[in-house]
């Protein structure tokens, strides 16, 4: 349904030539920024502070064009033209609607009941927003690096709805009216707000993710900005938050190809491309909220649509929740900016590596590639089961751990070497065991120290809001610190396991 786009409205506000030569000396600060490399997470977090700088300095400078991301007014208030809209695209939605639940800003309210595995949207091909061919956008990407942009499929769609939002007349300007204006993603955080994810798992992903938005920003403002009509006018560091903010939490991967809509394709090659899944945003069904199950939305080739049905039973005045897949907190933190306290797929991240120093480097780093192990890398905890301890960080702990005529031996058992990732691994001997059970207890008793606060001290603080004197969270940070409370929770957890087994001696 996305149409070759017409000239772009603007808020018809210039910038000065003194403020637009600061700005362009901004920008080039910025990208160069971006590309100094940070050895240790503290040069990284100190250029994130720099680069924040910088980009208040520029968000300042554009504020002066005056551009806008909604149509002023509450998102409650364009609820009904938008299902209008939707109904007249195609939509099918009989028995569901977009209400208020507290916790979850909007979501889909059952108006009727519905049994588990019923469809209760549908969402036609027509009505996807997607990057087509000709949306033009494809088309002015030709003068970006592109190896110096990460997921250019997401940087296309971001575009695509900046350019939207502001043509005359748009047919998706009822489902961008109704799109939040601000999100709680990484992007929306500022110093302080990181800093409180210092010593978790999310700290680096979401310094990373800050980091490739901004350089995009950069990119798309020195090489594609003044060469398209498309975004001359309409393209900020605000604006490109919240289109990047809108892919990250709402998009979806379906077969969609970038050729005029109708065109008949024969050749192998493009009905390849056709069917190849690619990053769209699903009105309607993307306002549904997050909880554990399964995922059942699917597209219906032979019918051309999104079909998504129900986890389980719903009454009439029940929220109807989706699954969005396996991600952990840290995940849905840095992408999706919520947590889900329960979340099914929790998991804490913790850094490990081998001393490239150490006498046996080699012969530990050759065993941990025949087990399929890096010898340096992120492995996790997982939350409860019968082992918190993940496989990869089992194995990893067990090779760290032994001697050198241990490696010499199971270097040269290849038959049993894939035991080394099994909870049970009879060949190990005694003195092993108790060793990696000790180091996996220090491990995760340093990972519980690094944050800076006790669980205890996290729990109060959310325990106490509402309190009389007590500190007032925003909601930003009291997503942190939830956050915090989620990964050591399973920290100590995974501790008093870790220690029960050093305690009991029993198989690793």
């Amino acid at each position: 349904m996305t149409g070759a786009p017409s000239m772009a409205t603007s808020s018809g506000k210039k910038l000065s030539m003194t403020k637009q030569n600061e700005l362009n000396t901004l920008v080039d600060s910025l990208i160069k920024s971006s590309f100094m490399k940070t050895p240790t997470v503290n040069e990284q977090f100190a250029q994130y502070q720099q680069m924040y700088s910088v980009l208040e300095r520029i968000r300042k400078l554009e504020s002066e064009l005056k551009l806008k991301t909604g149509n002023g007014k509450p998102r409650q208030a364009n609820i009904e033209s938008f299902c209008r809209w939707a109904k007249e695209h195609g939509c099918q939605f009989d028995g569901i609607k977009i209400s208020e639940f507290s916790g979850f800003e909007l979501g889909l309210e059952a108006t009727r009941d519905f049994s588990a595995g019923e469809v209760f949207v549908t969402v036609p091909r027509k009505l996807i927003f997607s990057v087509t061919a000709d949306s033009k956008i494809p088309d002015i990407m030709k003068d970006i690096p592109v190896m110096m942009v990460q997921n250019l499929s997401n940087l296309m769609l971001a575009l695509l709805l900046i350019v939207e939002r502001f043509q005359p007349n748009s047919v998706w300007k009822p489902y961008l009216d109704v799109l939040p204006d601000r999100y709680s993603t990484v992007l929306y955080f500022t110093p302080a707000d990181m800093a409180e994810l210092k010593g978790t798992s999310a700290f680096v992903p979401a310094l990373n993710q800050c980091k490739n938005i901004a350089r995009q920003y950069g990119f798309i403002k020195k090489f594609i900005q003044s060469k398209t009509a498309l975004l001359k006018d309409n393209f900020t560091y605000d604006l490109y938050c919240w289109a990047a903010s809108t892919v990250m939490t709402r998009q979806n991967l379906i077969p969609v190809n970038l050729r005029e809509e109708g065109e008949k394709v024969e050749e192998q090659g493009e009905s390849a491309k056709e069917s190849a899944p690619n990053p769209v945003l699903i009105p309607l069904w993307d306002m549904a909220n997050h909880v554990n199950g399964e995922i059942t939305t699917g597209y219906n080739e032979a019918g051309q649509q999104v079909e998504s049905l129900a986890l389980g039973d719903y009454r009439k005045g029940e929220q109807i929740f989706i699954y969005y897949g396996n991600r952990t907190n840290a995940d849905f933190l840095v992408h999706n900016g919520f947590v889900y306290p329960d979340n099914a797929n929790s998991a804490v991240a913790i850094p490990l590596s081998l001393n490239p120093t150490e006498e046996q480097f080699e012969q530990r780093k050759q065993l941990l590639e025949k087990l399929g192990l890096a010898s340096s890398g992120d492995f996790n905890v997982q939350r409860g089961g019968d082992s918190f301890i993940s496989p990869e960080l089992l194995g990893f702990a067990r090779v760290f751990n032994m001697t050198k005529e241990q490696l010499g031996h199971w270097l040269g058992a290849d038959a049993l070497q894939s035991q080394l990732l099994e909870p049970d691994c009879p060949g190990l001997e005694a003195s092993l065991r108790e060793k990696v059970w000790k180091y996996l207890s220090i491990r995760l008793q340093l990972a519980l120290r690094m944050t800076g606060t006790t669980l205890d001290q996290d729990e109060a603080l959310l325990a106490n809001q509402g309190q009389k004197g007590a500190q007032k969270l925003g909601h930003i940070k009291s997503m942190l610190v939830q956050f915090r409370v989620v990964e050591k929770k399973i920290l100590s957890e995974a501790l008093e396991h870790c220690k029960q087994k050093e305690v009991d001696k029993k198989e690793v």
